[in-house]
């Protein structure tokens, strides 16, 4: 046998070449695309590279370098590879026959060569019109295997230049269906198209993608993404807006490169229609936003002001205080209840104003006021909407009333309508209903962001009374905006705040001590095995992470009968470290899917291991992802939105496909691309959990930094739990974290835009 190191050289490209079939796939990563390639020719070859679309049975010619193996011997490292399309009737027919192009079968293989003989792949791909009438085949099926071979063909050129970056298949698929077949062309024009337009690819990667290509690192092209990367970053991390210096701050950060407001790139972007500029108020430098964000906190402020001046469409004489509290005292006495004068204060509010938002701690009587505005109102044949962001959180409000609550996403019906920029999402968002109501009541206000409100708005009538319930000491919204903290200090909008915690409620450990933190106070202990409120103290996030497992696993299933997927969560503030949710969630999966101890079982993707049973968590909306109804397939829908969380019901790894079922009976089905918006969720961010309640919350807080380890997170932690809760840090941290009351600072226009008559 020859040395295989002398089968090809490419004086070009100074790399060298082997020609061949692909005898066999020997390993291959449905991740990244990473394979291991027999190929037979002249000389047998083991080739290993990033090779995702070869199959079995294609002439290919691969091109890179050679390289010893010191287990597996002497191996062809690819750098890039071309497909050698078959040329004679003989190898077109094995190749047609190989069932490599999905929809043609040995017959039909055979009346296609019969008919074009040696120009079959060709006239397949490029010209389907003169396929569809061989028998078998018709306009539909020869469309389909045209945009097939297209797809493959444009698709593998994609993910070629692409993956050596570390850009995953999931991720250049999204590409390719944002992007179509002109993919490349458009990434080699300008790779910062992909930080603009493409979810997940952050400006680094376009970056690293641009320096390869020799692009000038002071082109406008260049900054301008570098602006937006940092917005759309803002935006992430809460913020609706920033201030121009903050901004160039960032940019010159970023860059490595003073950038400052005379840059021809700032100019530029100005002139961009998806940024805004505010240049009013009492800010010491003007304020860019998102276009989307803009819109969407200005026409939230416009639809606000309508409602709260507008008059109410029905039960007009409960304005007045006499006859609204004789409908108050009424109703209390026919479902029992005793009302303090705070709670007086808060349904008269309620009923006299046409918008109100009520706030107060756990155990403060926002349920009873609640049931008892529901009850109100039907005594009197009005009609009563219940809503919340969650759909725990909706659950919770339907066993509390009696009245079905759904999710606000699910009540306003919200579409994603696309636009020219698909990263600006917030300006796609639309409420397809009209809410027709005498009194719509949303609970965990707090969870509402800038987006969700405006489309709240948007659905309400003027004529309806609005009650926004919530805690404004919670956490602010995953998403962007500060809606209830704004909507509160505006000062323009009916306020009720509760303080007082009632007896039934102050007799639980878990509401005591939410208050006690929320006061600056070292939680009450009672370390007794039927304590609600456990603390187990552990120093690093090593020793931490440890006890969760133990907890989750062992001690609460076999000495609680609890049932860990739905009885308990673990919470954490943070995604990385030893006891952040991303190894968390990788020992907490391990130890309960013993089964599977086969790392090639279940199918990854963003460095997630997904198995059947595992329970996970959709961590971004998505309105267009398809779901059917698993106990009746008739009944269909979309959207998923984040935060939901449900159970892997099966994977195909060969498919790169997933199926999880989720709450009220929703199956839905992930491929490639979606799987990048599910996460695992044993283990979630205090973030994450916001709007939801648990039985059992199993809280690990390992040392961090003081911006991070809060009171204000530490308080919304413990109002997760319901029955119980274990705590699972130092004395130190905890100490650290009741002390510091750092608030979070985030910059939007709400409270602006309301404090300004238009």
């Amino acid at each position: 046998m020859n040395d295989p190191r002398q089968i090809g050289f490419d004086p070009l490209q100074s790399t060298a070449f082997v020609d061949g079939v692909v005898e066999t796939i020997i390993f291959r990563n449905k991740t990244n695309g990473y394979s291991v390639i027999a190929l037979s020719g002249e000389d047998d070859v083991v080739a290993v590279g990033i090779l995702p679309y070869i199959s079995e049975g294609e002439s290919v010619r691969l091109f890179g370098s050679w390289s010893e193996h010191p287990d597996y011997g002497i191996q062809f490292q690819v750098e890039h590879y071309e497909v050698v399309a078959p040329n004679n009737r003989e190898s077109i027919l094995r190749y047609l026959k190989s069932g490599i192009i999905k929809g043609i079968g040995e017959k039909t293989a055979e009346k296609l060569v019969g008919e074009f003989g040696d120009e079959t792949l060709n006239i397949l791909r490029d010209h389907p019109e003169r396929v569809k009438n061989i028998k078998g085949i018709g306009a539909k099926k020869a469309h389909l295997i045209s945009e097939q071979m297209l797809e493959k063909q444009e698709y593998q050129g994609l993910v070629l230049y692409l993956s050596p970056l570390g850009i995953g298949l999931g991720k250049i698929l999204r590409i390719y269906r944002q992007f179509g077949a002109q993919a490349l062309s458009l990434v080699l024009e300008n790779p910062y198209r992909l930080a603009d337009e493409i979810y997940g690819i952050g400006f680094s990667t376009a970056d690293a993608l641009a320096q390869k290509m020799g692009l000038d690192p002071k082109s406008s092209h260049r900054v301008v993404s570098a602006l937006k990367y940092l917005l759309h970053q803002a935006a992430a991390q809460g913020h609706t807006c920033l201030p121009l210096g903050q901004l160039l701050a960032g940019a010159s950060k970023l860059l490595q490169d003073a950038i400052t407001a005379d840059h021809p790139a700032v100019a530029v972007l100005l002139g961009d229609p998806q940024v805004r500029l505010v240049e009013d108020g009492d800010e010491s430098s003007p304020l860019i936003a998102l276009s989307g964000l803009y819109h969407s906190e200005k026409v939230a402020a416009e639809r606000l002001r309508v409602l709260i001046e507008s008059a109410p469409s029905r039960f007009e004489d409960f304005m007045q205080t006499a006859k609204a509290d004789q409908l108050i005292q009424r109703n209390a006495r026919d479902i029992g209840m005793t009302l303090a004068p705070e709670q007086q204060k808060a349904l008269l509010s309620a009923l006299q104003n046409q918008v109100l938002v009520l706030t107060g701690g756990p155990g403060t009587g926002k349920t009873t006021i609640t049931k008892l505005l529901c009850s109100c109102l039907n005594s009197l044949g009005g009609k009563v909407l219940l809503a919340a962001p969650t759909g725990r959180a909706a659950r919770r409000m339907t066993e509390a009333t009696g009245v079905q609550a759904k999710t606000l996403h699910r009540l306003l019906e919200i579409q994603y309508v696309p636009d020219e920029n698909p990263m600006d999402y917030q300006s796609g968002l639309r409420a397809k209903t009209t809410l027709s109501c005498d009194l719509l009541i949303v609970d965990e206000a707090s969870m509402i962001d800038a987006v969700l409100f405006r489309s709240l708005l948007d659905a309400v009538v003027p004529g309806t009374r609005l009650v926004l319930v919530g805690d404004a000491d919670q956490l602010p919204s995953v998403g962007p905006g500060y809606v209830l903290k704004d909507l509160i200090d505006s000062g323009r909008v009916p306020t009720v705040r509760l303080t007082q915690v009632f007896r039934q409620s102050s007799q639980s450990l878990i509401v005591r001590n939410a208050h006690r933190i929320h006061a600056g106070h070292l939680p009450e202990l009672d370390q007794t095995f039927d304590s609600q409120f456990l603390w187990i103290v552990k120093e690093s996030a090593e020793t931490i992470a440890q006890a969760v497992v133990k907890l989750y696993r062992e001690i609460l299933p076999e000495q609680y009968g609890l049932d860990p997927l739905r009885d308990i969560q673990v919470l954490t503030p943070s995604r990385k470290g030893a006891s952040g949710t991303g190894q968390l969630n990788q020992q907490l999966q391990q130890a309960m899917q013993p089964e599977y101890p086969d790392q090639d079982a279940g199918i990854y993707s963003h460095g997630s291991r997904f198995l059947p049973g595992d329970k996970v968590m959709q961590i971004r909306n998505s309105y267009d992802t398809s779901w059917v109804i698993r106990s009746d397939p008739v009944k269909t829908g979309s959207g998923v939105f984040n935060g939901e969380t449900g159970t892997v019901l099966s994977v195909e790894p060969d498919e790169s496909t997933l199926e999880a079922l989720f709450d009220d009976d929703r199956l839905v089905l992930y491929d490639q691309v979606t799987l990048e918006d599910l996460d695992l969720a044993y283990a979630m961010t205090i973030h994450k959990s916001q709007g939801s309640e648990y039985p059992v919350v199993v809280l690990a807080v390992p040392p961090g930094a003081p911006q991070l380890l809060t009171r204000n997170l530490l308080y919304t932690a413990v109002t997760r739990a319901r029955q119980k809760l274990l705590l699972v840090a130092s004395r130190r941290t905890i100490v650290s974290m009741v002390t510091n009351d750092r608030t979070y600072t985030r910059h939007t226009l709400l409270k602006r835009f309301l404090s300004t008559p238009t």
